[in-house]
């Protein structure tokens, strides 16, 4: 589900989304502009939701409570009756949080989410199709700006229906995927006594594409297909000393549509490989833009070890989204002038270990060129309103190594060590060069498990707008290391109960400057299933 009212439509809104729904999470690294659409330069997270049932009925019941005030319920029913399926799912979670913007005796902002999912299936032994549709709600509370207290909220609602369909054939699978979503955003003010409208957008947003998935043997396959989507965005403001929201952006005027063809072939000669692709995507705004890739790699399997080395150059177009190139009153100005941003990656990966993944060492090095890269700049220093607009060509380098390694069975840790730099300063805005993800998972018992997790976020830059000398100020924010701990206890077959402890050691640390972050904190909670 694409928000186009946002500053980044080419991805889902993740408050929006149920951790509970979630199957599992994986994120992709390397470009991927060819298979996921133009604008995917450097990684994909692809998350997926809970799967279908073999039973006629089962389903799960949880509940967890936590600090800050928070209550979260949540509920799944899924079955199968004979080639029908089906599932239902609904979530509900209250916070009185914590205030947003940092200072001494700030009013808590408090927000709730709820969400209720729909999918109805049928499948045979080569086709299935499925209908999906869904409504999601975001109410928060939020401040002024960086240390200023403010009684401001949000009122967000998304709805969306879609579906697909597979048609499984010797050699082959044809995929058809289909989405239409609509977002409503309300802005609001605390005024008097009771709350007024000061700002509202709308979205809409259409996908649809068909591929195929062919093997024409044990060494060749390829995927060829077509997509197209269509964005709308609309706005209203509260104009000064007015009672009622008047159109700043039409949404049937501000609107862009793309159509895209793509193909990626996949080649084997024993240890040899090699995946390329070309995709090309037509802009309603921004004309005819062609990305390639290109992927040759070894891949050596010993008869407990593997070895796979291999080199990628890709190349990526992204387009301005409806928000940067028609703006935000009032403090963000339209840019019409805003051009899409290309760049080129060349990258080299090397992964080596043992085939039933008990150890695993990867290791990456990259490099990208931008062209018109995007970045926010103040440009009317009296109202400190700005713009986004090309700060010209930039070059981004860095590297990554990750371990996982499986001691036994009862003991699992990893990690990965990333480095990155950029040439522009600007583009650089709170991004640490360097960060660290570590865990140690520990299974004392079949039914217990221990997981501690490590980030550690190098210094960065950032800037707020300061309200006692009216300037922007850019400030370095400090390094900081956190520690997060989570107990996974199954007590029977259908009952398991966990607890969290986030920031364990209480760490004082900045994310953006301005704004709180979370002390130590806890939640424990129980999931039935049935």
């Amino acid at each position: 589900m694409k928000d186009v009212t946002g500053n980044d439509y080419v991805v889902s809104d993740l408050r929006l989304i149920a951790l509970e729904n979630i199957e599992s999470l994986e994120i992709l690294n390397g470009a991927s502009s060819v298979l996921y659409g133009s604008n995917a330069t450097v990684s994909v997270i692809n998350i997926k939701t809970k799967k279908s049932s073999d039973k006629k009925i089962e389903g799960l019941l949880g509940a967890r409570a936590g600090s800050f005030s928070t209550f979260v319920q949540n509920a799944l029913v899924k079955g199968k009756i004979n080639q029908f399926n089906y599932q239902v799912s609904g979530f509900n979670e209250k916070s009185q949080g914590l205030s947003s913007a940092e200072g001494e005796n700030f009013e808590k902002d408090g927000f709730e989410k709820q969400n209720i999912n729909a999918n109805f299936g049928y499948a045979t032994e080569n086709f299935n199709i499925n209908i999906n549709g869904g409504w999601n709600h975001h109410l928060f509370n939020y401040d002024e700006g960086a240390f200023t207290d403010g009684n401001y909220r949000s009122d967000d609602h998304q709805s969306y229906i879609g579906g697909n369909a597979n048609y499984r054939y010797k050699n082959g699978e044809i995929t058809l995927n289909t989405r239409f979503s609509g977002n409503e955003r309300l802005g609001q003010n605390f005024v008097g006594n009771e709350y007024q409208d000061q700002f509202s957008y709308t979205g809409r947003n259409f996908f649809t594409e068909l591929f195929n998935h062919y093997k024409i043997s044990e060494n060749i396959s390829f995927i060829a297909g077509i997509q197209f989507e269509d964005q709308k965005m609309g706005a209203k403001s509260l104009p000064w000393g007015a009672t009622s929201l008047v159109e700043d952006l039409n949404r049937n005027d501000t609107k862009t549509n793309t159509f895209d063809a793509f193909a990626n072939v996949n080649l084997k000669y024993q240890f040899l490989n090699l995946d390329a692709g070309a995709r090309m995507t037509d802009h309603s705004k921004f004309g005819n833009h062609w990305v390639y890739s290109v992927n040759p790699y070894i891949l050596k399997e010993l008869e407990t070890l593997y070895f796979k080395v291999g080199y990628s150059y890709s190349t990526a177009f992204i387009a301005p989204t409806l928000y940067q190139n028609y703006g935000s009153l009032p403090y963000v100005l339209a840019n019409f002038d805003l051009k899409p941003e290309t760049n080129s990656s060349h990258e080299i990966d090397l992964s080596l270990g043992k085939k039933d993944q008990s150890i695993v060492f990867n290791a990456s090095l990259f490099q990208r060129s931008e062209k018109d890269a995007f970045a926010y700049e103040t440009v009317d220093f009296t109202t400190f309103a700005g713009q986004f607009k090309n700060v010209g060509d930039n070059k981004v380098k860095g590297f990554e190594l990750g371990l996982k390694y499986r001691l036994n069975e009862m003991i699992n840790f990893g990690g990965n060590f990333s480095f990155v730099e950029k040439d522009k300063e600007a583009t650089m805005l709170r991004q640490p060069k360097q960060r660290v993800n570590s865990y140690l998972e520990i299974l004392p018992f079949a039914s217990t498990r221990i997981n501690l997790s490590h980030q550690f976020v190098s210094k960065r830059m950032d800037s707020y707008y300061n309200s006692a000398t009216f300037a922007v100020d850019r400030v370095e924010l400090e390094s900081y290391n956190l520690f997060n701990l989570n107990i996974n206890q199954k007590i029977n077959s259908k009952i398991e109960g966990y607890l969290n402890i986030g920031n364990l050691f209480n760490t004082s640390y900045v994310d953006v400057v301005g704004f709180t972050t979370k002390p130590r904190n806890y939640t424990v909670g129980v999931n039935y299933k049935f």
